[in-house]
């Protein structure tokens, strides 16, 4: 069974026109420290393998900008074990 978790605040974007903080994450990095470093993500996903937490990311200058998702994968443990940036962006539920 999937969870999804949509939290729509504006303190997950990550000012990404400055990647220093997207560049610090790691593998095995804890889910607080990943939260400590990026903030709140935008929305959690979790089942039975672990979870995941997807972050606002948007590249480019103001009028050509484009969003996507950097996603942070977490095992059971809590522990960093992938993560990636998509450009595929989950439609905004209201």
């Amino acid at each position: 069974m999937l969870v999804l978790v949509i939290n729509l605040g504006f303190d997950s974007c990550i000012a990404t026109r400055d990647t220093t903080k997207i560049n610090k994450v790691e593998m095995g990095m804890t889910k607080s420290d990943i939260q400590h470093l990026l903030g709140n993500p935008l929305f959690k996903n979790a089942d039975e393998t672990g979870e995941q937490w997807g972050y606002r990311k948007v590249v480019g200058e103001v009028i050509d900008a484009e969003e996507m998702l950097f996603i942070v994968t977490f095992d059971n443990d809590g522990n960093v074990v992938a993560y990636n940036t998509v450009k595929e962006f989950p439609p905004h539920r209201h």
